[in-house]
């Protein structure tokens, strides 16, 4: 009998994770999949999503990323399955690795859907365009496929640095905030619109969008409109610096009558931070609020 009643208890043992642990998700498409435990190998379509399962404590389930996920640097040693672009990623080596789940972001991997539905693939489309956003696909891969502890932690401290930055801030006056124009490219003329992702981390970081009142989100402008609104700073991703230091800025017809020219504002921040919407935004916001206001930090 005792050893029947062994027998019995290590077989419940064994097969406990497949009980009373299945898991819905439903992604940004609002297609839902049904996993009978946590996933133990995904893969990453972005370098935003690969910082993302990281932070919720899953990069150990991490079994394919791209070529572009550099951080941290423990995913420049995971298995490539091609670029950022839908273009060049290789669906066969994504089934090769046989994930559980692939993430990728919506819009920039949508395309992918249908070839991965095709292959078998659970292809989980992630919204990622603003903070909230942000914090619940840590969440997200932190129930599904990481520590839920470890990722409510990190949300945790994110928002509480976050109130930090917004406390210290908070005695500026609107019309005492600077005004800034963020240069996504210079041929033509492109900027971010208010309801983006680097708009909010300008927003957060103290200061105010220029362009706050378009409707799009990578508006073409002109530079017309850009003197009407004659901003305090140039803000721009060091990816894109050697178009707009201030040398090369002061060469541009009309430009040296900008004041943010003028009194030499230009402000690079590493790209990889301030436009990737993954868990970095936080050190995003900081710099900005440091750089607008350092007799505040």
């Amino acid at each position: 009998m005792r050893r029947t009643l062994v027998f019995i208890l290590t077989v419940l043992l064994a097969v406990a994770p497949l009980f009373g642990q299945s898991l819905t998700i439903t992604d940004a498409r609002n297609k839902s999949f049904t996993l009978p435990a946590k996933a133990t190998r995904i893969v990453s379509l972005s370098p935003a999503m690969t910082e993302i399962i990281y932070a919720a404590g899953a990069g150990n389930t991490l079994v394919g990323n791209t070529s572009w996920c550099n951080y941290p640097a423990e995913a420049l040693n995971v298995a490539k399955v091609g670029g950022y672009s839908a273009q060049s990623i290789s669906v066969e080596t994504i089934v090769a690795l046989k994930p559980d789940l692939v993430f990728g972001e919506l819009g920039s991997s949508t395309d992918l859907a249908a070839a991965m539905d095709n292959a078998g693939l659970r292809f989980v489309a992630v919204n990622l365009k603003n903070f909230e956003d942000i914090f619940k696909a840590i969440e997200l891969v932190g129930r599904t496929a990481g520590d839920q502890t470890k990722a409510a932690a990190q949300v945790s401290e994110m928002r509480a640095r976050l109130a930090v930055v917004a406390d210290k801030i908070s005695g500026i006056p609107v019309a005492a905030r600077q005004r800034i124009f963020y240069e996504i490219w210079h041929e033509p003329l492109m900027t971010a619109g208010p309801n983006t992702f680097i708009s909010q981390i300008i927003v957060a970081g103290g200061g105010i969008n220029i362009f706050d009142d378009v409707d799009s989100d990578w508006p073409i402008v002109s530079f017309e409109s850009i003197i009407m609104r004659n901003p305090d700073y140039i803000v721009a991703s060091d990816t894109h610096g050697e178009n707009i230091t201030n040398d090369k800025l002061v060469l541009r017809p009309g430009w040296a009558s900008l004041r943010a020219v003028q009194q030499n504002r230009v402000a690079l921040f590493d790209g990889d931070i301030i436009s990737r919407p993954g868990p970095r935004f936080v050190d995003a916001v900081e710099m900005v609020a440091k750089r607008l206001n350092p007799r505040l930090f």
